[in-house]
This record gives structure tokens, sequence and C-alpha cells, in this order.
């Protein structure tokens, strides 16, 4: 007890969000990628893919998807900028999200959108390493097309019953 008489606050728990996650992880699984999870290309397409079906599940993401939601999920990654502009409209405006999910989502958001790649060239003979930063938000164009790929072939399976 802390204070007079009061229980301390129990935090609350994200479960949306975490649902979202794990929704996310099983999808990468399943894609047959082998990315590490490490990985610049994992984590962009891991955050989209959380984002999405955050946004678009409602409850548990039910992976064993219907025509209608793969062909949502298909059109809404289709284009980073309106997939952007769609994430960023129901962060700032869906009141069905715990402030905690909102929170979480938001810095994933926020993530995606400040991301930069950096590469370089090693110039050995001045020992010196010219490091190209590229522009920002890269991993939420990257996540969002590797996102509308994966949405789209496993639209292929399910449609070839496959």
């Amino acid at each position: 007890m802390t204070g007079i008489g009061r229980a301390p606050a129990v935090p609350e728990v994200p479960w949306a969000w975490l649902r979202a996650q794990e929704g996310a992880s099983r999808l990468l699984a399943q894609s047959g990628r082998g990315w590490s999870q490490a990985s610049f290309e994992y984590r962009a397409v891991h955050d989209v893919l959380a984002l999405t079906l955050l946004f678009t599940c409602q409850g548990a993401p039910q992976l064993e998807s219907s025509h209608a939601w793969l062909d949502t999920v298909t059109v809404l990654t289709t284009h980073d900028v309106e997939w952007a502009v769609w994430c960023q409209e129901r962060l700032d405006g869906d009141p069905r999200l715990a402030d905690v999910d909102k929170e979480l989502a938001t810095d994933a958001f926020r993530s995606l959108a400040a991301s930069r790649l950096v590469g370089g060239l090693l110039d050995e003979t001045l020992d010196a390493l010219m490091v190209i930063p590229t522009y920002p938000g890269v991993g939420l164009s990257i996540g969002v097309s590797i996102a509308q790929r994966m949405f789209d072939e496993r639209g292929r399976r399910f449609r070839s019953g496959s």
C-alpha cells in the first residue's frame, strides 16, 4: 500500500497492441521469409503489419483470412503515403483504442516515419567511411511495400485453396 489506505496503481496491459504484434509475428513466420528478427526489413514490416492488424481486426487478429479482409489490407498497403495517412487518422481518432495501446502504436508509427537507412563507402586511402543517409521514413516505405506483397501472396494462396 502506498500512502494511507491506497493500493498502488496497476499498470494497464496493452492487450490490443500485444495481439496485433503477435499476429504480425505469425504472418511473418508463415510468409517463409528468412529475415533475422533484428534486421531492418523485419522490424519495418513487423510494425506495418501490427499497425494494420490493430486497425483492421476487431479483437484477436484472425489469420485464417477472409476474401474481404485480404482485399481491404491489400488495397490499404498499395501506397505507402496513403497507408501512413490512413494509419495516422486511426491513431488520432479511434476511441476504441485504450490509451496504452495507442501510445505503443504511436511509438511504432513514429519510429517507422523517422527511420533511415545508412549506407556508406570505405575509402581505404583516407582510412575513412563516407556515410550516406537515406530519406526519413524509409522504414515506412519498405515496411508497407513488403506488407503489400505478403498480403497479395496470401490472397493468391487463399483464393487458390492452397
